[in-house]
């Protein structure tokens, strides 16, 4: 008799499978060390590199419970997915919200509302 394989739930090298909220944390963790570690300024910059360090980790990323409740998050996210996005990545995320219901009610939601457009221009929104 065989074994049943986990290899259908692990990650592989290309490919990324991790908690949204961990993922930012992670990201807003790198911007730091671009900055007061390796020095580098200017936001493009910070962003270029913070972009090839998840890209490093798999061009695949698969975020499982994706929302937005943070004011720093919401006005990071377009500039994020979309230096992700023209660099290859490819996105799979789930949510428990229509891409309109993210962020609903947050502070300064007016300068998150033109990612929900990319989102739903860009990428495929099932459910």
């Amino acid at each position: 008799s065989s074994s049943s394989s986990s290899s259908s739930s692990s990650s592989s090298p290309h490919q990324q499978k991790v908690h949204f909220h961990k993922f930012m944390l992670d990201v807003h963790r790198q911007m730091h060390l671009a900055q007061t570690v390796h020095g580098i300024r200017g936001s493009d910059a910070v962003l270029h590199h913070v972009l090839t360090h998840i890209l490093q980790k798999g061009r695949i990323l698969c975020f499982d419970e994706f929302q937005v409740t943070d004011v720093a998050d919401a006005l990071l996210l377009r500039r994020l997915f979309t230096g992700l996005v023209e660099r290859g990545a490819v996105v799979v995320a789930t949510s428990n919200r229509a891409p309109r219901e993210l962020y609903k009610g947050g502070l300064q939601r007016e300068l998150f509302v033109p990612f929900v457009d990319w989102l739903e221009e860009t990428l495929v929104v099932v459910g």
